[in-house]
């Protein structure tokens, strides 16, 4: 069974010593959060564009933009490509807002494709700031911001959040979505105990999805990776964090897609979409994009 590999490689990794995670903190609403990390929200039009009234799908996307400088160039991906072009919701990572460039690049983004947004600033970049942002041709609500549990990695100091809303779909229909960027250079224990507070106790019907760094090397130190020829069981995380989302309750639909980063000769399945208590269909990570280090990857969910 998967599950007792999951189990085999937190036990070989346990054995190894590895940075300490620092302990949970709670959701707070995005209308108490003050300063330059208040998360800036703009209601998507009405009536939505949403396909999903039409055909009882609802297409939702993650993509690592890489900073998503070029925005012009995501909004006539997404404009031109006939899978993307049907997107709803869009769950996007490492994305910046720097002051002269004419609003966020959520923002402007947002604006491209017709939707509403949220972005949340996650840390101070530059003169700007670098963060996380949802875009939803229907209403968002309830939106929230957890500070994950920090990792002391070396060469890093940078604060992982998770981002939360509810998504209204019209005649009493709505789900949760929660998208997030996790730490590189962990271990699958440390993975998981950064994801576990923002997931656990999530609503029924739940839509999780991010670049959950879930890549193929063990850590020595939070530093250095292991090769599959220096451990003695596999080093891939991306099957075992699978196999958590399934032990807390969450269909793996993108499990099947293939690689959704690049990076030389190595490419990883670091992006992924778990879904809850809703029926979904998987779809594909979308290889031809070229504006960042990731490929966007969708699925469909089906229309409560």
């Amino acid at each position: 069974m998967k599950w007792l590999g999951f189990v085999a490689l937190l036990a070989v990794s346990a054995c190894a010593p590895t940075p300490e995670i620092g302990d949970p903190q709670p959701w707070v609403p995005a209308e108490d959060i003050v300063g330059a990390f208040r998360p800036e929200i703009v209601p998507a039009a009405v009536p939505a564009r949403a396909h999903g009234v039409q055909d009882g799908m609802l297409r939702v996307v993650t993509y690592n933009v890489e900073r998503g400088q070029n925005v012009a160039g995501l909004a006539t991906w997404f404009e031109k490509d006939a899978e993307l072009r049907q997107a709803d919701l869009v769950m996007v990572q490492e994305i910046e807002d720097h002051p002269g460039e004419g609003g966020s690049r959520t923002a402007r983004l947002a604006r491209r494709l017709k939707m509403g947004y949220v972005y949340a600033p996650e840390r101070i970049n530059g003169d700007g700031t670098h963060g996380t942002a949802i875009l939803s041709a229907y209403p968002l609500s309830n939106v929230r911001v957890m500070q994950l549990p920090h990792v002391d990695l070396p060469f890093s100091e940078a604060q992982r959040i998770a981002l939360s809303a509810d998504v209204d779909l019209g005649d009493g229909r709505s789900f949760h979505v929660i998208t997030m960027h996790l730490d590189t250079r962990m271990s699958i224990q440390q993975r998981i105990l950064q994801i576990r507070p923002a997931i656990i106790d999530a609503p029924d019907r739940t839509v999780v999805g991010g670049d959950f760094n879930t890549n193929p090397y063990m850590w020595a130190d939070g530093s250095i990776p292991q090769l599959p020829t220096n451990t003695v069981a596999g080093t891939d995380q991306a099957p075992m964090f699978d196999d958590y989302m399934r032990h807390v309750g969450f269909a793996t639909p993108t499990q099947d897609l293939g690689p959704t980063e690049r990076n030389g000769p190595q490419d990883s399945r670091l992006d992924s979409i778990f879904v809850r208590g809703l029926d979904v269909v998987p779809g594909q990570v979308e290889r031809e994009v070229d504006l960042s280090d990731h490929w966007p990857l969708w699925v469909d969910v089906v229309m409560p």
